[in-house]
């Protein structure tokens, strides 16, 4: 989703949904970890469902502040893994996003695809505990409609590049740990600046069909947009607990909260997830 500069406040979305959802679908164990591979010819589907509210600063046409308000949103983001060799692996996840807007003298809704993304992940190393890969990530630009209040879609495509890293700690008899790091450099085409993302997660399953996990997410504004392009910075932090239902399919909770933000509201949300494995 788009943000539009604070130069002009009068003209932003106040806050886009800050639910990448792909944060939202960390593995509950490492074999579905970002940094390991799918199997070939195997993968796995997620459905989350993620609720969204920020409190927000309103603004008239003068830019002068004239109160708060706040954004409520809602998504649906279906993502997709696919293994398409041992080593090569393949995703796609749409957007679809409902967001209202409730300020002083300033009120809107919007509903539509806000963005598509498509990856290709190349695992680089895969030992007998760690995993080691390179992606690359394209998103299309929004279909929803972009002159309504609160903007929505993005409206130019982005291009991305992530390095990721993951290991699996094992603790005792049948207890085990994972951590993932992931750092990538997200190119915006159009006025809005470059993003560096950096995502860590940290987890354990206690018990065979049980996981617990927390995540940091940031995305850093690089300050090179141009006139009103959006420029902001965000983190974000994830617990979440993850529980599988049979052997192939799984179901997640996640509270996210931003805790630390520039040019944007802070908000906080939730993500219902099915996994279905195959």
């Amino acid at each position: 989703m788009n943000r539009h500069s604070p130069r002009m406040p009068w003209l932003r979305p106040c806050c886009r949904l800050a639910l990448v959802l792909l944060l939202a679908l960390a593995p509950p164990r490492p074999a579905l970890a970002g940094a390991w591979p799918q199997p070939e010819d195997g993968g796995f589907v997620t459905l989350p469902l993620a609720p969204y509210e920020a409190r927000t600063q309103g603004f008239d046409r003068r830019g002068v502040p004239n109160g708060y308000g706040t954004q409520r949103a809602l998504e649906l983001a279906p993502y997709w893994e696919h293994g398409l060799t041992a080593r090569w692996t393949v995703g796609l996840q749409p957007r679809l996003t409902a967001i209202w807007l409730n300020e002083a003298g300033n009120h809107g809704r919007n509903l539509g695809v806000s963005e598509v993304q498509a990856f290709a992940r190349y695992n680089i190393h895969l030992g007998d505990r760690d995993a080691f890969s390179i992606q690359g990530q394209v998103g299309s630009p929004g279909l929803a409609q972009r002159d309504r209040n609160p903007s929505l879609a993005e409206p130019n495509a982005t291009y991305e590049l992530r390095l990721l890293y993951g290991r699996g700690i094992p603790l005792a008899p049948g207890v085990n740990a994972f951590f993932e790091t992931q750092a990538g450099y997200r190119f915006r085409s159009g006025p809005a600046a470059d993003v560096v993302y950096l995502n860590t997660t940290i987890g354990i399953r206690p018990v065979a069909e049980w996981a617990l996990w927390v995540q940091s997410i940031t995305d850093l504004g690089m300050r090179n947009g141009r006139g009103f392009g959006a420029d902001y910075s965000v983190q974000r932090i994830n617990a979440s607990i993850a529980w599988d239902v049979t052997a192939r399919s799984t179901l997640a909770l996640s509270y996210i909260r931003e805790v630390a933000g520039r040019h944007v509201p802070l908000g906080q949300g939730a993500v219902l997830a099915y996994w279905y494995r195959y």
